[in-house]
C-alpha cells in the first residue's frame, strides 16, 4: 500500500512539477506547438515506464493514455490531418477507446460498451454531417435509430426479452416519421394516418404469431381503420391501393415465414 502511494505521489507530482515549469517558461518563451508534443509524448512515456516496471501499477495506464491521445491530437491537428470541424469526433473516439479496452479484457464488464457505444454513435453522427453523408432532415432519425440498436441487439442475443422490441420498434417508427415530415413525404392527413397505422401493426404482428389469439385484431383492426380513413383523402387517395397491396404482400410473406417457423418447432 505503502509502494502505492508512493508511485501515485511520484507520478502525479513530478507531472505537475513538470507542465507547471513548461507553463511559467512558456510566458517568457513562447513555444512552438512542437515543444508541447515532446513534452506531452515524454510525459506518457515516463508515465507508461512506471507500469512496465510494476504492472501492478495499472491506474498509471489512465493519464498515459491521456498523454498520448492529446499529443496525438496536436499532431494531427498541426499536419492537418484532422480537419477543425473533426476535433470532435476524434475527441469522442479517443474517450471511447478506454471502455472498449474495459469491456474486452473481461467481457463481464458489459455496461462498458454502453458509454463506448453512445460516444461512437455520436461520433459517426459529426462525421456524416460533416460530409454530407447525412442530410439535416435525418439527423433525428440517425440518433432514434442508434437508440434502437441496443434493443435489439438485446432481443437478438436472447430471444426472451421480447420485451426490447417494443422500445425499439417505437424509436425507429418516430424516427422514420421524423424524418418523412421533414422531407415532405408525410403531410397533412397521412400523418396521423402513418401514426395510426405503426401503432396497428404490432397487435397485427402478435396475431399472425398465434391466430388462437383473435384479440390483438380489435385494437389493431380499430387503429388500422383510423389510419386509413385518414388516407381516404381526396388528396392522399393516390396511395391507398398501393399502400393495401404493399400491406396483402407483407401479410402473405410473414404468414408464411411464421408457419415455417413452427413447423420447425
Amino acid at each position: 500500500m505503502t509502494n502505492y502511494s508512493r508511485s501515485q505521489s511520484l507520478v502525479w507530482g513530478g507531472l505537475l512539477i513538470v507542465f507547471g515549469l513548461m507553463s511559467l517558461a512558456n510566458s517568457y518563451l513562447n513555444f512552438s506547438i512542437w515543444v508541447w508534443i515532446g513534452v506531452l509524448a515524454a510525459s506518457g512515456v515516463g508515465v507508461l515506464a512506471v507500469y512496465l516496471g510494476d504492472r501492478k501499477e495499472r491506474w498509471t495506464l489512465i493519464p498515459a493514455y491521456v498523454l498520448f491521445a492529446i499529443t496525438g491530437l496536436l499532431l494531427f491537428i498541426e499536419l492537418n490531418l484532422v480537419r477543425d470541424s473533426l476535433i470532435a469526433t476524434f475527441t469522442l473516439v479517443v474517450i471511447a477507446l478506454p471502455f472498449l479496452f474495459v469491456y474486452f479484457q473481461d467481457r463481464a464488464h458489459w455496461w462498458a460498451l454502453i458509454p463506448a457505444y453512445v460516444l461512437l454513435s455520436i461520433a459517426v453522427m459529426l462525421t456524416l454531417v460533416e460530409y454530407n453523408l447525412l442530410r439535416d432532415a435525418f439527423v433525428a432519425t440517425f440518433v432514434l435509430s442508434t437508440i434502437a440498436l441496443p434493443f435489439i441487439f438485446v432481443y437478438l442475443r436472447d430471444r426472451q426479452n421480447w420485451w426490447a422490441l417494443i422500445p425499439a420498434y417505437a424509436m425507429i417508427v418516430i424516427g422514420l416519421m421524423v424524418g418523412l415530415v421533414d422531407t415532405g413525404i408525410l403531410a397533412d392527413r397521412i400523418v396521423p394516418a402513418y401514426v395510426m397505422i405503426v401503432i396497428a401493426i404490432p397487435f397485427f404482428y402478435v396475431y399472425l404469431r398465434n391466430p388462437k389469439d383473435w384479440w390483438p385484431l380489435i385494437p389493431g383492426g380499430v387503429m388500422g381503420l383510423i389510419g386509413l380513413g385518414f388516407l381516404l383523402s381526396e388528396r392522399s387517395t393516390r396511395l391507398v391501393a398501393p399502400i393495401l397491396v404493399i400491406a396483402a404482400g407483407i401479410i402473405i410473406i410473414a404468414r408464411q415465414f411464421i408457419r415455417s417457423s413452427s413447423g420447425g418447432e
